[in-house]
């Protein structure tokens, strides 16, 4: 293979240098006035704080956990 044929390694932030900087994004996130809902982690290394108005509400009975099946 060629140099130019070669795609660049993609890699994860390593578990311990996510659990490392989680403490602090959440607190940060906090201090700004949002509820934090989640974290998510891309394969680029950025990391997204998610808001708890942004994930889907679970459902609240069971008709509405298997609307989808019917």
């Amino acid at each position: 293979m060629n140099a130019q044929a070669k795609k660049p390694r993609v890699r994860y932030p390593t578990d311990a240098k996510i659990r490392a900087l989680a403490p602090t994004l959440v607190s940060v996130a906090r201090e700004l006035g949002l509820d934090v809902g989640g974290i998510e982690v891309s394969p680029d290394g950025s990391i997204r704080v998610i808001e708890s108005r942004a994930a889907p509400a679970a459902p609240t009975n069971a008709f509405d956990k298997y609307q989808d099946e019917l």
